[in-house]
C-alpha cells in the first residue's frame, strides 16, 4: 500500500455558513485538493467561498468550484465526474445542501416538499452510489487515507420544528438512509457518519456558529479509524439558545 500526496475534498452543499467552515478547516489540517459543489444562486458566494478556503489553507492548495443543482441527477452526475477529472479520486465527502425557509403546515407546495427531498435525499443516494465504490478502493489502497461519507444532520428528525416542518421530514429520511450506508459500508473502510447540529446555526451563538461546529466536526472526523464513531453531537449548553 502506498501514500498519496494528493488528498481531495468535496463538499457538496458550500455555503457561508457550515460549508464554508468546514472546508476552510479541513484544507487547513489534511486536504490539498477542495472541490466546492452549490446551486451559487446568490450572486457570487462560490467565489466568496473559494477565496475563504484558499485563505484558510495553504496557498499551494488547489480550490475549484462548481455550480450545479443537485436536485438535477443528470448534471449533478456530470459535476460529481468532473471533480474527479480535475482532482483526482475523492477522499472525503462532505454532504451538506439543504434548503431552510418558512414552511407552513397543510399550506407549503407539494412540488416544494418533492424538491426538498431531491436535494436532500436523492442527491445523496446519487452520491453515495457514485461515491462509496471509489472510497472502498481507496480504503484498500492507501492504509493512510480516511475515505469518509459525511453528512449534516439535525435533531428534528427526534422532534419535528414546526416552522420547518417539510425539512425534518426529508432530514429523517435522510437520516434513515446514512444509517444504512454506515451499516452496509462501515466494515469496508469507509467512515459513513452525520454532524448532528442541535440548532438554527447563527454567527453569534457560542457553540452553533459555522466556526466552531467545523472545529468540532474536525475534531470528530480526524480520530484514528479504530475510534471512529457515526456521530457527533453540537449543542448549546442552554436549550434555549437552540432556535
Amino acid at each position: 500500500m502506498s501514500a498519496r500526496t494528493d488528498r481531495t475534498l468535496l463538499l457538496i452543499g458550500s455555503g457561508p455558513g457550515i460549508g464554508r467552515a468546514t472546508a476552510s478547516q479541513f484544507a487547513a489540517k489534511r486536504y490539498n485538493h477542495v472541490a466546492l459543489i452549490a446551486r451559487n444562486l446568490q450572486g457570487d458566494h462560490l467565489e466568496e467561498d473559494r477565496k475563504a478556503v484558499q485563505a484558510a489553507s495553504h496557498p499551494d492548495v488547489l480550490v475549484r468550484t462548481y455550480a450545479c443543482d443537485v436536485a438535477d441527477t443528470e448534471a449533478f452526475l456530470k459535476t460529481l465526474n468532473a471533480v474527479e477529472a480535475d482532482l483526482g479520486t475523492v477522499e472525503c465527502i462532505y454532504f451538506n445542501p439543504a434548503r431552510i425557509f418558512p414552511q407552513p403546515v397543510l399550506e407549503h407546495d407539494l412540488a416544494e416538499i418533492n424538491y426538498d427531498w431531491k436535494i436532500t435525499c436523492a442527491a445523496l443516494y446519487t452520491t453515495a452510489q457514485w461515491g462509496i465504490p471509489k472510497l472502498i478502493d481507496l480504503a484498500k489502497a492507501d492504509s493512510t487515507a480516511k475515505p469518509a461519507l459525511l453528512v449534516t444532520q439535525t435533531l428534528i428528525y427526534l422532534d419535528p420544528y414546526l416552522p420547518y416542518f417539510a425539512l425534518s421530514m426529508v432530514k429523517s429520511a435522510q437520516r434513515n438512509l446514512v444509517q444504512s450506508l454506515a451499516k452496509a459500508y462501515t466494515q469496508q473502510g469507509v467512515h459513513v457518519g452525520v454532524v448532528t447540529v442541535g440548532g438554527i446555526v447563527r454567527p453569534h451563538k457560542e457553540k452553533l456558529n459555522p466556526t466552531y461546529i467545523a472545529a468540532q466536526t474536525w475534531e470528530w472526523f480526524s480520530q484514528p479509524k479504530d475510534k471512529q464513531t457515526f456521530e457527533v453531537v453540537i449543542m448549546e449548553d442552554d436549550p434555549a439558545n437552540y432556535y
